[in-house]
């Protein structure tokens, strides 16, 4: 015999698959702008720029084009005779659907 008055527990788990799913992708493109440029901002390190200027303008265009929002300013190259360090950190709200922001602070320490 089959139980048949089971039939609210498919819609709460269909209810929190779409929530998690939701939750998901809003929290999943911060956190992949994030690992994005800290990759890039390792790479840059190991070119041989020599300016910490030119360091930080490559930078910059990588947050710009990632959508990440900081400034020049905010980008601080420190460069040595064997390593290069870049440090930054920016803030962005995840908005959900209107009733709730959250926010995340990412901070980028990079030496190579």
């Amino acid at each position: 015999m089959k139980d048949q008055s089971g039939g609210i527990k498919p819609y709460i788990c269909i209810l929190l698959l779409i929530v998690s799913v939701y939750l998901g992708y809003k929290f999943s493109i911060p956190y992949y702008r994030y690992y994005a440029l800290k990759s890039e901002a390792r790479n840059i390190a190991r070119l041989e720029l020599a300016s910490p200027a030119r360091y930080r303008k490559q930078i910059y265009d990588k947050a710009e084009a990632l959508k990440i929002p900081i400034e020049p300013s905010d980008i601080s190259v420190t460069v040595r005779r064997d390593s290069v360090e870049i440090s930054t950190s920016w803030q962005e709200e995840v908005d959900l659907m209107g009733y709730y922001t959250v926010v995340l602070d990412f901070n980028l320490d990079v030496e190579e």
